[in-house]
Protein backbone atom coordinates (compact mmCIF):
# COMPACT_ATOMS: atom_id res chain seq x y z
CA UNK A 1 0.00 0.00 0.00
CA UNK A 2 1.03 3.52 -1.08
CA UNK A 3 2.15 5.29 2.08
CA UNK A 4 0.96 8.81 0.74
CA UNK A 5 -2.36 9.53 -1.12
CA UNK A 6 -1.71 10.96 -4.16
CA UNK A 7 -3.04 14.81 -4.26
CA UNK A 8 -5.04 15.81 -7.37
CA UNK A 9 -5.69 19.43 -8.32
CA UNK A 10 -9.02 19.17 -6.35
CA UNK A 11 -6.75 18.13 -3.22
CA UNK A 12 -3.67 20.02 -3.12
CA UNK A 13 -3.15 22.98 -1.17
CA UNK A 14 -2.49 25.80 -2.65
CA UNK A 15 -2.07 28.21 0.62
CA UNK A 16 0.42 27.35 3.37
CA UNK A 17 1.28 24.34 1.37
CA UNK A 18 4.21 23.45 3.33
CA UNK A 19 1.40 22.78 6.04
CA UNK A 20 -0.09 20.01 4.68
CA UNK A 21 0.34 16.28 4.29
CA UNK A 22 -0.94 13.89 2.54
CA UNK A 23 0.94 11.14 4.61
CA UNK A 24 -2.44 7.76 5.01
CA UNK A 25 -0.70 7.41 8.82
CA UNK A 26 -1.20 11.02 9.70
CA UNK A 27 -4.77 11.56 7.60
CA UNK A 28 -5.51 8.12 9.80
CA UNK A 29 -4.40 9.68 12.75
CA UNK A 30 -6.53 12.67 12.84
CA UNK A 31 -10.03 10.02 11.39
CA UNK A 32 -8.94 7.84 14.45
CA UNK A 33 -8.80 10.31 17.09
CA UNK A 34 -12.32 12.56 16.21
CA UNK A 35 -15.63 11.76 16.85
CA UNK A 36 -17.80 13.90 14.81
CA UNK A 37 -17.34 14.54 10.92
CA UNK A 38 -19.42 17.05 8.43
CA UNK A 39 -20.60 15.77 5.62
CA UNK A 40 -21.71 18.77 2.89
CA UNK A 41 -23.35 18.02 0.04
CA UNK A 42 -26.45 20.17 -2.07
CA UNK A 43 -29.88 19.34 -1.49
CA UNK A 44 -32.60 20.34 -3.73
CA UNK A 45 -29.68 23.16 -5.30
CA UNK A 46 -28.93 24.27 -2.05
CA UNK A 47 -26.01 23.90 0.32
CA UNK A 48 -26.05 21.66 3.25
CA UNK A 49 -23.74 20.86 5.97
CA UNK A 50 -24.80 17.75 8.86
CA UNK A 51 -22.29 17.34 12.02
CA UNK A 52 -22.58 13.20 12.20
CA UNK A 53 -20.91 10.48 13.85
CA UNK A 54 -18.37 8.25 11.75
CA UNK A 55 -15.81 5.48 11.37
CA UNK A 56 -13.11 4.12 9.67
CA UNK A 57 -12.14 0.71 8.35
CA UNK A 58 -8.81 0.94 6.64
CA UNK A 59 -9.60 3.39 3.44
CA UNK A 60 -13.60 3.25 4.08
CA UNK A 61 -15.02 6.07 5.86
CA UNK A 62 -19.11 4.76 7.64
CA UNK A 63 -20.69 7.83 8.07
CA UNK A 64 -23.69 7.35 10.64
CA UNK A 65 -27.62 8.64 10.33
CA UNK A 66 -30.65 6.96 9.64
CA UNK A 67 -31.77 5.10 5.94
CA UNK A 68 -34.13 7.52 6.31
CA UNK A 69 -32.38 10.49 6.33
CA UNK A 70 -31.93 13.26 3.33
CA UNK A 71 -27.97 13.19 3.54
CA UNK A 72 -27.64 9.73 3.41
CA UNK A 73 -30.40 9.25 0.44
CA UNK A 74 -28.36 11.96 -1.00
CA UNK A 75 -25.40 10.40 -0.66
CA UNK A 76 -26.86 6.78 -1.79
CA UNK A 77 -28.08 8.74 -5.56
CA UNK A 78 -24.08 9.56 -6.05
CA UNK A 79 -24.05 13.19 -5.82
CA UNK A 80 -20.62 14.93 -4.75
CA UNK A 81 -19.65 15.12 -1.29
CA UNK A 82 -17.55 16.44 0.96
CA UNK A 83 -16.35 15.31 4.39
CA UNK A 84 -14.48 17.58 7.28
CA UNK A 85 -12.93 16.21 10.47
CA UNK A 86 -11.41 18.70 12.59
CA UNK A 87 -9.15 18.37 15.15
CA UNK A 88 -8.17 21.50 17.52
CA UNK A 89 -4.77 20.75 19.41
CA UNK A 90 -5.00 24.68 21.64
CA UNK A 91 -6.12 27.97 21.26
CA UNK A 92 -2.97 31.12 20.81
CA UNK A 93 -4.32 33.51 22.63
CA UNK A 94 -2.72 36.99 22.14
CA UNK A 95 -3.28 40.63 23.33
CA UNK A 96 -5.46 41.79 20.75
CA UNK A 97 -8.33 39.57 19.49
CA UNK A 98 -7.47 40.25 15.72
CA UNK A 99 -3.97 38.27 16.47
CA UNK A 100 -5.70 34.96 18.38
CA UNK A 101 -5.06 31.91 16.20
CA UNK A 102 -5.71 28.20 16.49
CA UNK A 103 -3.64 24.92 16.55
CA UNK A 104 -5.25 22.43 14.75
CA UNK A 105 -5.44 19.54 12.31
CA UNK A 106 -8.10 19.13 9.95
CA UNK A 107 -8.92 16.60 6.78
CA UNK A 108 -11.67 16.95 3.83
CA UNK A 109 -12.19 14.10 2.10
CA UNK A 110 -14.25 14.34 -1.25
Amino acid sequence: MNTQFVPTKRTRLKRLSKRASYERKIIYQILDEAFICHVGFLCDGQPVVIPTAYGRADDVLYIHGSVASRMLRALADGIPVCVTVTLVDGLVLARSAFHHSMNYRSIVVF
